[in-house]
């Protein structure tokens, strides 16, 4: 599913960031960026739970 909007993006922050990756369009930044937030919310989850969950260490080897 995609969902289109107008967002007001600040043109430094931008120019940095395709300079940085070399991403070309602002579109795949974007995409890009969404992701990797994604990803560090959900290992702050599992580092939550460092600790609290006991593992078998010896049933993965």
């Amino acid at each position: 599913m995609r969902m289109r909007t107008n967002i007001d993006i600040d043109d430094t922050l931008m120019a940095k960031a395709q300079k940085l990756t070399k991403i070309k369009t602002k579109k795949a930044i974007v995409e890009k960026a969404l992701t990797l937030l994604v990803t560090i919310e959900n290992q702050k989850k599992l580092l939550e739970l460092w600790g609290k969950i006991e593992v078998d260490d010896k049933a993965y080897n």
